[in-house]
């Protein structure tokens, strides 16, 4: 085998390796659009599953009353968006406008830190 064969080769197997680094990170960042959405999909569905049950355990009547009580008092609701976002921003997902729901990857985000501050 001659040097040019022999540079030709690895030229070859390093653009494989490149390839291959590339069709990685286009799989890892798959991987983790896949994964954020669901952790969105379960957080959704928890939240889904506590109301059917808080429906399902209560009377007509009771709604009825809880239907009147909400309208009266619909800071009890803004609590619980309240809540639910920080718990959202807790579990590493951003609440800001731009990127809503994307994963934050452990760093904070002033606008997510805006958001919890003047609504919190």
């Amino acid at each position: 085998m001659d040097r040019n064969e022999l540079f030709n080769r690895l030229m070859q197997l390093e653009n494989n390796v490149s390839r291959i680094h590339e069709d990685m990170q286009e799989l890892k960042s798959l991987t983790v659009a896949l994964v954020e959405e669901n952790v969105a999909l379960q957080i959704e569905n928890d939240n889904l599953k506590t109301l059917m049950n808080q429906e399902l355990e209560t009377t007509p009547v009771q709604r009825i009353s809880q239907t009147q009580e909400e309208k009266k008092t619909p800071q009890k609701k803004q609590l619980q968006s309240r809540e639910y976002f920080a718990t959202l921003y807790r579990e590493g997902f951003h609440i800001c406008h731009d990127v809503f729901g994307k994963h934050r990857n452990g760093q904070d985000c002033i606008f997510c830190m805006d958001i919890l501050n003047n609504k919190l």
